[in-house]
């Protein structure tokens, strides 16, 4: 599992709605600090219909971030190499 470390630049939250095929994503883009490259990951993607325990843990999720990038707080994005969905998220407090 790949680790980047860096800053969040941007939180996108978007709902595509419409028949069988609603569903709910977020994006996080991070700059990472060594070598200043920004890296786009998914936060989480859901169904609209997903079950009420999986839209707590988005909910936290997208807690976490806003309030690490409002604060611009470091934060370590745990996820596949090969796939940019997020398994885990760090933030280093002061």
């Amino acid at each position: 599992m790949a680790e980047t470390i860096g800053t969040i630049t941007n939180i996108k939250v978007n709902t595509f709605s419409g028949g069988i095929n609603a569903f709910d994503i977020c994006f996080v883009t991070v700059i990472e600090t060594t070598t200043n490259v920004s890296w786009l990951f998914t936060l989480w993607s859901a169904r609209d219909d997903d079950s009420p325990v999986h839209r707590v843990t988005q909910s936290q999720r997208l807690a976490l971030v806003r309030e690490t990038a409002f604060r611009k707080l470091t934060v370590h994005i745990f996820a596949e190499s090969d796939s940019g969905l997020v398994d885990g998220i760090q933030v280093d407090t002061p």
